[in-house]
């Protein structure tokens, strides 16, 4: 599929395009629009959803076909993104598993570049945030800004930050401090944030995708292992082959193309699909493998920690995505097994690994070759 074909049946999104020779995206477009001498503090992320619902409307198709949207998706990231297929079906599974994705892999493959893809095809508000050992979690979250009335009092009003959006790119999260990493718990887990003791609702469908540089690239911070945790999924895309390669120094794929990749679904619809997911079924099973899957990594003899029922959790989340992306309405094993190493790898702690999520995924792989899948 070319970038033509992508983008000629696409819905015009309405969030404005970055400056193709500027690799920012814009700030979310409610929160600088937010008048603090008008605005009702208490109900400013209500305020960011009712807009987001006005614009997208109710979604009132009862049946969502979501292979052919999920092959849309997919296929707007292969336009742009050279040779990592694999990457943009797990992606598009995470968006549809309501999870986050976290793209960890060296400088100059990629990453960002993937994470806007799918900023700028879901449709929805977007904004980016820049990672750098100077940024505050206020700087993420929002604050509360002192607002002077007519009268000459003031008072402290909420201000939304760039988590405010549907989807939210966070370029090289390990070179926040993690202070302000931790910042992201709330968000990532409960899609709310909580400041000066009153939560504020994030907009729906809301996800994270950010990105890391690996553990010994000079001015980053491991992550811990409970922000670790908050992602579903952990990919390292890799060089591409020659082949894909050569399209990117041609134009023919890569940042020259982003421009033309426009939202090709609605939030109202996405949301919709993440309720279809969650009706996919799962027998005894799967279940049952998936156990026997997550004590594999607590009893492997290189794990210093095993992953976590949150972590099986979350991997059957994937698993109903990925079926169905497959237009299937129940789980296989296969599903299970073809996710595992994604799903669980940065969640399991390997013994003289330094950190690094590539140990974790080696593990779970060599989990999944030995642990008996149901044949039924």
């Amino acid at each position: 599929m070319n970038a033509e074909e992508t983008s000629g049946g696409a819905v015009k999104n309405h969030v404005a395009r970055a400056d193709e020779r500027n690799v920012q995206l814009p700030p979310p477009p409610h929160a600088p629009s937010v008048d603090p001498s008008t605005s009702d503090t208490s109900s400013t992320a209500a305020q960011l959803r009712a807009d987001t619902d006005a614009h997208t409307g109710a979604d009132t198709d009862a049946s969502i076909d979501v292979r052919s949207i999920g092959q849309e998706l997919v296929g707007a990231i292969d336009a742009v993104v050279a040779g990592h297929h694999d990457v943009a079906e797990i992606a598009v599974a995470t968006l549809f598993a309501r999870g986050h994705l976290l793209i960890e892999d060296i400088p100059g493959v990629g990453k960002t570049l993937l994470a806007q893809v799918i900023a700028r095809a879901v449709g929805g508000s977007f904004s980016r945030i820049q990672g750098t050992p100077d940024l505050l979690p206020g700087d993420v979250t929002g604050s509360m800004m002192p607002v002077t009335d007519a009268r000459g009092g003031t008072e402290l009003r909420f201000r939304p930050g760039p988590i405010f959006a549907n989807v939210v790119v966070f370029d090289e999260l390990n070179r926040a401090t993690p202070r302000t990493q931790s910042a992201l718990l709330e968000a990532a887990e409960e899609a709310t944030v909580t400041v000066d003791g009153d939560a504020h609702r994030l907009p729906g469908p809301f996800m994270l995708v950010a990105t890391q540089n690996p553990i010994e690239i000079a001015g980053t911070y491991g992550l811990g292992e409970g922000s670790l945790d908050r992602f579903a999924a952990v990919v390292s895309p890799g060089r591409a082959a020659p082949e894909f390669e050569l399209d990117v120094l041609t134009g023919r794929r890569g940042r020259s193309m982003l421009g033309a990749i426009e939202a090709i679904t609605t939030t109202a619809r996405i949301e919709s699909i993440q309720h279809e997911v969650d009706r996919v079924r799962v027998s005894d099973a799967v279940g049952r493998y998936v156990v026997d899957l997550l004590t594999a990594t607590r009893t492997h003899p290189a794990a210093r920690l095993g992953a976590s029922t949150r972590a099986g959790v979350s991997l059957i989340s994937l698993a109903r995505a990925r079926a169905a992306l497959h237009d299937r309405s129940y789980v296989v094993a296969d599903d299970v097994a073809s996710l595992a190493a994604t799903s669980l790898g940065h969640r399991v702690m390997v013994a003289d690994s330094n950190g690094s999520t590539t140990a974790g995924r080696d593990l779970v792989a060599e989990c999944v070759a030995t642990v008996p899948a149901p044949t039924a």
